[in-house]
C-alpha cells in the first residue's frame, strides 16, 4: 500500500510556508539617513498632505506634525502598535490538526501477507465556548490600546515642540529688547560722563549706570545662549538635524496672543489619549476574564485513525476530553483581579487628570492676569517716556532724563515679555492637561 502523504501532501504544505527575509541594520547608514532629513522630505510632505497641512508656514502645529512623522518615540509607538495588531491574526487562528503516522514491523509474524503494520491517525482539536472569539476580542482591545499610545506619544512630541519653540521665541525676543536697552545704557553713560566732567553729577551716578549696563550685557549673553540651545532643542523635539530646522522660517504668531481657556474639561476627562489607553486595557482585561471563564469548559479532540494489519483495514474514532475538575478557578480569579486593577488604574488616572486640570487652569488664569498688569505698566512707562520727550523738546528737562525714562520703558517691555512667556508656558501646561489646543 502506498500512502500519498510524504510525496504529495507534505510538499504542498511546505510550499505555503513563509520564508525569512533578512533586514540588516547599519549604524552608519541610519546615521547618514538622519543627517539627510529635511522638512522638504517627500514622505513628510505626503504625511502633511494627508493631515491637510501641506501648505502654510512652520507653526507649532505644523512642526508638531513633522515630529509625529520623524520623532523616534512616535515611530517606536507605531511599531509597537503594529506588533500588537499582528496578534489579532494569531488570536483568530484555529488550532492545527495533528497527523500521526506510526508503521510497525513484526519479526515473528505467521501471516505470509506482510510483516508491516501501517497505522495513521488524525487528531482534530475543537474549541468550545467561543474561546477563539474571546481571544480575538482581547487582541482587538490590546491593539486599540496600542493605537491610543501612538496618539499619546504624538501629543507628547507636540508638547516638546511647543516648549522648545516657546523657549526659542522668548530668547529671540529677549535679545531684541536687551540690545535696545544696552544701547540706551551706553547713551546714558556717555551723557553722565559729559555731565560728570562738567561737575554736574557725582561719580556714584556714573558707577550705578555702569553696573546697570553690565547686568544688561550679562542678561543679553544668557538670552543668546538660550537662543542657541533653543534651536537645538527644537530640532531634537522634531527629530531632524539642526541644519534642517535652520533652512526654514519659523512662525511664532501663536505666541502673540493669550486665548480664553474655554471649557474642555469634559473632553479631557473622557477622551484624553492616555485615558483611552487605560479604557482599552480595561476592555482587554474583561475579554481576558471572558476567555478564562470559557476555558472552564474543556475542548474536544477528535482522533479518527486507520491501520492496515496483515491484510485487514481497520478504522477507529477516538474522542479526547479533559476532565474539568478544577473548573479553571485559579485563572478566573486571577483574571478578575487584573480587571479590578485595570479599573482602579483608569479611575486613578481620571482623578489625576482632574487635579492636573485644576492646577493648570489656575496657573494660566493667574499668568494672564500678571501679563495684563505688565502690559499696563509697560504702557504707562511708554507714556511717561513720551511725556519726557516733549518736556525735553520744550527745554524743561535734560536729555539725560529722557534716556532714563526710555530705559525704564525698555525694562518694562522686558518684564512684559517675561510675563507673556510665563503665560504662554502656563497655556502649554493647560493644553497638555486637556490634550487639546487653546483657540
Amino acid at each position: 500500500m502506498k500512502l500519498p502523504f510524504p510525496k504529495i501532501i507534505l510538499p504542498l504544505l511546505l510550499s505555503a510556508c513563509a520564508s525569512f527575509q533578512p533586514r540588516p541594520i547599519s549604524a552608519e547608514k541610519t546615521c547618514a539617513d538622519f543627517n539627510a532629513r529635511t522638512l522638504d522630505h517627500s514622505g513628510l510632505q505626503g504625511f502633511l498632505a494627508e493631515q491637510k497641512a501641506s501648505d502654510g508656514s512652520w507653526t507649532v502645529d505644523r512642526l508638531a506634525l513633522a515630529a509625529a512623522y520623524f520623532h523616534p518615540d512616535v515611530a517606536l509607538a507605531r511599531a509597537e502598535a503594529e506588533e500588537v495588531a499582528a496578534a489579532i491574526q494569531t488570536a483568530g487562528q484555529r488550532p492545527n490538526p495533528v497527523f500521526t503516522f506510526g508503521p510497525q514491523f513484526a519479526s515473528n509474524h505467521v501471516n505470509p501477507i506482510t510483516p508491516w503494520f501501517m497505522a495513521g491517525a488524525l487528531s482534530i482539536p475543537i474549541e468550545t465556548a467561543g474561546k477563539r472569539a474571546r481571544r480575538t476580542e482581547q487582541a482587538l482591545a490590546a491593539a486599540e490600546a496600542a493605537r491610543w499610545r501612538v496618539s499619546s506619544r504624538a501629543w507628547a512630541a507636540r508638547s516638546r515642540v511647543r516648549t522648545a519653540m516657546l523657549e526659542l521665541h522668548g530668547a529671540r525676543e529677549n535679545i531684541r529688547l536687551l540690545e535696545t536697552e544696552q544701547k540706551l545704557h551706553d547713551e546714558a553713560i556717555r551723557k553722565l560722563t559729559a555731565q560728570m566732567d562738567a561737575g554736574d553729577v557725582s561719580p556714584f551716578e556714573l558707577t550705578q549706570a555702569r553696573l546697570m549696563l553690565n547686568r544688561t550685557r550679562l542678561a543679553l549673553q544668557d538670552a543668546q545662549r538660550l537662543a542657541a540651545t533653543g534651536e537645538a532643542k527644537l530640532a531634537v523635539a522634531i527629530g531632524v538635524p539642526l541644519n534642517a530646522l535652520r533652512a526654514v522660517n519659523l512662525d511664532f504668531a501663536e505666541f502673540h496672543r493669550l486665548p480664553e481657556p474655554g471649557n474642555s474639561r469634559r473632553r479631557a476627562l473622557t477622551q484624553r489619549a492616555d485615558l483611552m489607553v487605560l479604557l482599552a486595557e480595561y476592555a482587554a482585561a474583561e475579554s481576558a476574564l471572558r476567555l478564562e471563564i470559557a476555558r472552564q469548559y474543556p475542548d474536544l479532540r477528535l482522533s479518527p485513525g486507520y491501520d492496515y494489519n496483515q491484510g485487514q483495514n481497520r478504522w477507529q474514532l477516538g474522542l479526547n476530553l479533559e476532565l474539568p475538575f478544577n473548573r479553571n478557578a485559579g485563572a478566573i480569579a486571577q483574571a478578575e483581579a487584573k480587571r479590578k486593577t485595570a479599573e482602579a488604574r483608569f479611575l486613578a488616572q481620571q482623578s489625576a487628570i482632574q487635579g492636573e486640570l485644576d492646577i493648570a487652569l489656575a496657573a494660566y488664569q493667574a499668568s494672564r492676569a500678571k501679563a495684563a498688569t505688565a502690559a499696563t505698566l509697560a504702557q504707562e512707562a511708554s507714556d511717561a517716556s513720551g511725556t519726557t520727550r516733549r518736556m525735553v523738546e520744550a527745554g524743561q528737562v535734560s536729555a539725560l532724563e529722557l534716556t532714563r525714562r526710555q530705559i525704564e520703558a525698555s525694562t518694562a517691555n522686558v518684564a512684559l515679555m517675561t510675563a507673556n512667556i510665563e503665560a504662554q508656558s502656563a497655556a502649554g501646561s493647560l493644553e497638555d492637561a486637556m490634550q487639546a489646543t487653546l483657540r
